[in-house]
């Protein structure tokens, strides 16, 4: 595990999901359509916070 997100979807379930790069971690965080709040985080430290 490189990557966790961790994501609120607009129905208020949350999930997390690991991922092997930076890139593809960013793509799911950032899905605006989808989610109201999203983290990425690397080693234990939170690099992106999103709110949509």
């Amino acid at each position: 595990m490189k990557y966790l997100v961790q994501i609120e979807t607009l129905n208020g379930e949350k999930q997390e999901r690991n991922f092997k790069n930076y890139r593809e971690a960013l793509c799911c965080g950032t899905d605006y359509v989808r989610l109201k709040f999203s983290k990425v985080i690397h080693k234990g430290e939170v690099i992106n916070e999103f709110k949509f």
